[in-house]
């Protein structure tokens, strides 16, 4: 916060005089995501003595890390066609295709952008810091539940609303956390491919369904089966996929 006032302040300011909030609040995330990216580096180097902090954070600039994430993206990509192929297909929704070269650009950099910055934050940082104390069972499950609970930090209005999606994101969390030790690079290496490319391509097909409007419910499930709110980690469907997930990859990580 330090480090983020001097930079973010006049940066607001001149995104309140001219009128241009939005692209303020935008520069001043990554003025605060840079910030964090500088810190994280001096704190794995000075703090814990580590030789490489970005290695132990999960990153590494390898073609096989490149590989694993676009499979990866590519696997969110179609985890979300899947889910609302499959409510189109029961009756429950309706689809309305139309144009999407610019939503789907969009959701691409979106989905990339939120991919690598809360992937690096909660599987990359945060559960680095908890492997120094905890076994990874535990850190994985402790990194899940701030990833879910940071999901809350809003008024309690919108707190209470969105409730429902806790359970979703707890697992959601599980899944990205154990895929961070699921990967074809060598063993001692905990990569951030899978989880980076799975999120961002579970952002990028969510962002291109509901921007784009594609799919709409069609009333005849309660609001519950599909999602609250539209949102498929609040809907018994979505949970089920991430359930049925969340065992898969801890069964895959207990074979690692």
């Amino acid at each position: 916060m330090l480090l983020w006032a001097p930079l973010a302040v006049p940066v607001y300011g001149v995104g309140v005089l001219w009128g241009l909030s939005n692209i303020a609040s935008i520069v001043a995330l990554v003025f605060l995501y840079s910030c964090f990216i500088g810190i994280a580096w001096f704190w794995g180097r000075w703090v814990h003595k580590w030789r490489q902090p970005w290695s132990h954070y999960g990153l590494l600039c390898r073609r096989q890390f490149v590989s694993d994430g676009c499979v990866a993206l590519l696997v969110g990509f179609g985890l979300v066609v899947a889910m609302f192929g499959l409510q189109v297909l029961l009756g429950w929704a309706s689809f309305y295709p139309r144009s999407l070269t610019g939503i789907a650009l969009e959701g691409l950099l979106v989905g990339l952008a939120i991919g690598f910055a809360e992937e690096l934050l909660f599987r990359g940082w945060l559960l680095a810091e908890l492997k120094t104390s905890l076994p990874r069972y535990q850190a994985i499950l402790w990194s899940s539940l701030i990833f879910a609970i940071a999901h809350f930090i809003k008024p309690l209005p919108e707190v209470l609303s969105t409730s429902p999606q806790f359970l979703g994101l707890l697992l959601l969390g599980l899944i990205l956390g154990a895929g961070r030790y699921i990967s074809r690079l060598k063993p001692t290496f905990a990569s951030l491919a899978l989880p980076m490319g799975l999120h961002a391509g579970l952002v990028w097909g969510y962002y291109i369904v509901d921007v784009g409007d594609l799919v709409i419910p069609s009333g005849r499930v309660p609001e519950w089966v599909t999602g609250i709110h539209g949102n498929p980690l609040s809907g018994a469907l979505g949970v089920s996929i991430l359930s049925c997930l969340t065992v898969l990859a801890l069964f895959k990580l207990r074979s690692k």
